[in-house]
């Protein structure tokens, strides 16, 4: 298989540069046959002018070349009409060699190699490494461009490999550290210092990804290749091309999507987990909890749960004590399996909707989302206009979402919630107004193609969005040897971190996290266990572990304000 793998034909070509060559050779070829034919014609017309006296083929090349380049010494002239004629003629055709021929090999073999080597000087042709380890990109796309967004943000260094040279200069000046090299050769990635870096990130197609990863795997046997693939069946191609981690951003999306329901019962869904400490989400719609201050619904004293965050339309908060409760809210729980039980055990008799889900779009994202839904036995029915896509999936009706009779005949009236899997925003905006405006009360997840467009889809009524490229580049970024972390949602992270020197034996109520950094504590790990619910009393321990939730630029903050 490996064998296979190298065989792929490289796909890193400059066939420009070889046709101006071959169009140069045919030029040179076509000159010296004119010379040549030329000094034959010289040497027949002016033996017979001469009256039959032997021609030398030097008088003949000097005559030939004197005329065509137009010097014309005026030392050897034809008087004869046959002569004068065949004299014209050589001259014209030095003069179409002289204007066209000399032009281009002055321009493609001298002028323009020296422009794209004073260009190209801009570009490095080799990545100089620092102390701290680096990230070597090897493909400029919107995953890695909001991946080196992030690299930036924490401080990781990081180089982009170009192949093509316009293409380097204009990353260049946009600011981005770019290399230019060729992807199909080792030697690229040892003039990017492989053997320096901590990570090769491939988000280039799957067939030019498996290229890079093996020429990649070849230069360091060990280091860390992440790569991205549309195809499910270029997940082991990839990995026996050496690829240590891939990531399919379609069927992440899918699940994380299909993750997001939380109206179909008033039980706890888990996100992620922290060994014991799990990560859930619960909807109280319906229950005794709706229209309580936070404080009064008893939540960590009955059941042992820590309320984190809260959702209210879409909008992420940190609720306080006084925060009120109502049928929208979306609690985030921290606790663990036993409190959790404990917890749905006392809301498992409230009334669940179990009508089917609505997915709008059967592209990868919306078939990956069916097939999340299938694995939790939730039914659904997907709405797509394109009769080949709808061939692919169970449950589909053929139409067009934006029609209300669509709608009502996928089940807008009772489903509890409908998930837009469209990756054009403007329809995306569309339908979550236009679902809104149906179902008040339903619950609209809804995918952003780019990632300007979350904050418009949020206003236009969306509860849950997020941005593929956003979930992809996040999840690259934290197998650099981070501390584990979790994306609740978009630019939201719940995160582990070791206590640092500074909070060792320090009080909760003493260090001020949430004032000084925007973090909020979901649970203390130490010598006494771990604490899903600490006081202000509790403190920090030595070699112990903090689990946070906050956005970017709280962990950021707490980073910089407590760990250096």
């Amino acid at each position: 298989m490996r064998d296979v793998i190298k065989s792929i034909p490289s796909v890193f070509k400059q066939r420009s540069k070889r046709k101006n060559a071959i169009r140069f050779f045919y030029f040179v070829l076509i000159l010296v046959l004119f010379v040549f034919s030329y000094m034959q014609a010289y040497i027949k017309l002016r033996s017979a002018e001469l009256g039959g006296v032997s021609i030398g083929w030097v008088e003949a090349l000097y005559w030939v070349l004197t005329t065509m380049s137009t010097l014309g010494y005026g030392d050897i002239t034809f008087s004869s009409e046959n002569g004068r004629l065949f004299s014209m003629a050589v001259m014209f055709t030095g003069v179409f060699y002289l204007f066209i021929v000399l032009p281009f090999v002055f321009m493609e073999f001298l002028y323009k190699p020296f422009m794209e080597y004073q260009t190209g000087a801009r570009v490095a042709r080799r990545f100089e490494a620092a102390k701290q380890k680096h990230v070597i990109l090897t493909h400029y796309d919107s995953i890695s461009h909001v991946l080196m967004d992030k690299l930036t943000q924490f401080g990781y260094p990081f180089v982009l490999i170009v192949g093509e040279l316009k293409e380097a200069l204009k990353l260049h000046d946009m600011g981005i550290p770019v290399m230019h090299g060729n992807l199909d050769n080792v030697e690229t990635f040892e003039d990017a210092s492989i053997q320096n870096a901590a990570m090769v990130v491939t988000t280039d197609d799957d067939i030019r990804n498996v290229n890079i990863t093996f020429r990649a795997r070849d230069s360091s046997p060990d280091l860390t290749i992440v790569s991205t693939c549309n195809r499910s069946t270029s997940e082991e191609i990839l990995s026996l091309a050496g690829a240590s981690h891939v990531i399919r951003p379609a069927a992440q999306m899918g699940r994380f999507l299909a993750r997001r329901i939380c109206c179909t019962d008033n039980s706890t869904h888990v996100i992620g987990s922290f060994d014991e400490v799990l990560i859930a989400e619960a909807t109280i719609h319906g229950t005794q909890l709706v229209g309580q201050k936070l404080k009064d619904a008893l939540l960590r004293e009955n059941y042992g749960v820590n309320v984190v965050g809260m959702w209210e339309r879409g909008h992420f908060e940190l609720p306080d004590s006084s925060t009120m409760l109502n049928n929208h809210t979306v609690l985030l729980l921290a606790g663990t399996q036993t409190h959790f039980d404990k917890y749905d055990e006392a809301f498992r008799d409230y009334k669940r909707n179990n009508e089917p889900v609505i997915i709008i779009g059967a592209g990868r994202v919306g078939r990956e989302t069916a097939k999340a839904l299938e694995e939790a036995k939730i039914s659904y029915r997907i709405i797509e206009l394109d009769e080949k896509k709808a061939a692919m999936v169970s449950n589909c009706i053929l139409g067009d979402a934006s029609e209300k009779k669509v709608l009502e005949r996928a089940g807008i009236n009772k489903s509890p919630a409908l998930i837009i899997t469209s990756h054009n925003d403007d329809s995306n905006v569309y339908l979550t107004i236009y679902a809104r405006k149906l179902r008040p009360d339903i619950q609209i997840i809804t995918r952003a193609f780019l990632h300007r467009n979350i904050e418009p889809l949020h206003r236009a009524g969306a509860d849950f969005v997020m941005s593929q490229d956003h979930m992809g580049a996040n999840t690259i970024f934290n197998l650099l040897n981070r501390a584990e972390i979790l994306m609740v949602t978009e630019g939201l992270d719940v995160f582990s971190q070791k206590t640092p020197k500074s909070l060792v034996d320090v009080k909760i109520k003493d260090c001020k996290i949430t004032e000084r950094t925007g973090c909020s504590i979901v649970a203390i790990k130490g010598n006494s266990g771990t604490i899903i619910t600490p006081s202000a009393e509790n403190r920090f321990s030595e070699d112990g572990e903090i689990i946070l939730i906050g956005d970017e630029a709280a962990e950021k903050s707490f980073e910089a304000k407590f760990c250096t």
